[in-house]
């Protein structure tokens, strides 16, 4: 995987750069709603 990104020049790297932050910020979304799900079904 490495290799292939290395052979990217630096247009598709920073697209691919820009999906990894967008899916990091969506998983790391849904996490804290999940935490914050479980948190106020134990109050209610």
């Amino acid at each position: 995987m490495r290799k292939a990104i290395s052979e990217l020049d630096d247009e598709h790297r920073a697209v691919l750069l820009e999906i990894a932050d967008f899916g990091t910020a969506a998983f790391s979304s849904g996490l804290i709603v999940a935490m914050l799900k479980s948190v106020v079904d134990l109050f209610v």
